[in-house]
């Protein structure tokens, strides 16, 4: 603070013109994704949800993913929750990530009649664990549509709108459903989210970081201005190790013991590349000897940079929200940071 006052006047127009900027990110508000199956948060956990000052979580509820062996869509991964839960925030918000693959089996009409047991179990786990506290307001699904799914997959958001009254209904967006609009489509949803991460590679052992890539995310954002929906912006505050053997991916590594790493794994003479120099257990996962990983995180530089790539093409608000609460990568970034990586 300046604590003259002689130069009161200069102040008001410095403040106005130049520190309006620190003004917008002490007001900024943010929410986060929950996309762990186990719901139970811990307390810093809540710290980061309630610095956030947005009273929303994002909160995956379950899968939809097609099983080969019934041959139609079956719900996978359905959240679980702790006896003891407590939720502090006011809004939560279901999120149900479906597979493309779901869309490229079934046919329209299939599309559409999936529709109504994703909406009956969203209404059923949102009555069980948080009626009548909480009204359900908001739902979003996360599917990553191709050009020849789109018809299926909208068709599949309109009658998921219709067994709910009142509600918002987003759906996620990619980077290359931006620039390539006219092919992909617009979906018929009240809003969007665009997910600005994980737009590299990973099937490619020379990648990288296939999280966050801002040259290849600046190269996709030209149109987002004219985006014809409103937009949200997801941002990674994630970190996880790609798995790879004979050169090929089989396994993404999200929980994992640094110690158990460090005794399992050598460092290579790429960054961030590490081979196995004896056989050993990393979640749940089987190492071979000569197996390859590749760690993966998000800079606190990285993530600025691709925040204000965002910024300067957006050219109107949005909100925030950091993919995910519950990453260990969280305790690098304080919360004025990220306010800072927000819009307003």
């Amino acid at each position: 603070m300046i604590k003259s006052l002689s130069g009161l006047i200069f102040v008001i127009v410095f403040c106005t013109t130049i520190s309006s900027c620190k003004t917008e990110v002490n007001d900024s508000k943010y929410s986060f994704y929950h996309w762990e199956t186990n719901f139970n948060l811990t307390e810093k956990d809540k710290t980061h949800i309630q610095d956030g000052q947005s009273n929303i979580l994002y909160m995956r509820f379950f899968d939809v993913d097609f099983n080969t062996k019934e041959n139609k869509p079956l719900p996978i991964a359905t959240v679980q929750f702790s006896k003891d839960f407590e939720v502090v925030v006011d809004t939560i918000v279901p999120v149900v990530f479906i597979k493309n693959e779901v869309f490229k089996h079934i046919t329209l009409e299939e599309s559409k009649s999936l529709s109504k047991p994703v909406s009956q179990k969203i209404k059923r786990l949102f009555k069980s664990y948080f009626e009548p506290q909480k009204m359900l307001t908001k739902i979003q699904i996360d599917c990553d549509w191709s050009q020849n799914t789109k018809m299926k997959y909208f068709a599949f958001l309109e009658s998921l709108a219709t067994y709910f009254d009142n509600i918002e209904l987003s759906t996620t967006l990619r980077l290359h459903q931006i620039k390539y609009r006219e092919k992909t489509g617009v979906p018929p949803v009240d809003k969007v989210v665009l997910m600005a991460y994980n737009v590299g590679d990973i099937l490619n052992i020379d990648e990288t970081n296939s999280i966050i890539n801002n040259n290849i995310t600046s190269q996709y954002l030209q149109r987002l201005s004219e985006y014809p929906l409103p937009y949200d912006v997801a941002l990674p505050v994630f970190e996880w190790a790609i798995l790879y053997r004979r050169e090929k991916p089989v396994a993404i590594l999200n929980n994992y013991s640094l110690k158990t790493f460090r005794e399992n794994f050598r460092p290579t003479q790429t960054l961030n590349m590490y081979k196995a120099h004896q056989d050993c257990y990393i979640s749940s996962n089987f190492i071979y000897k000569d197996d390859v990983v590749r760690v993966e995180t998000v800079s606190k530089n990285d993530l600025k940079k691709l925040s204000e790539l965002i910024k300067t093409a957006s050219k109107k608000p949005y909100s925030t929200i950091f993919y995910h609460i519950g990453s260990p990568v969280l305790s690098n970034f304080t919360n004025h940071d990220l306010k800072t990586f927000c819009y307003n």
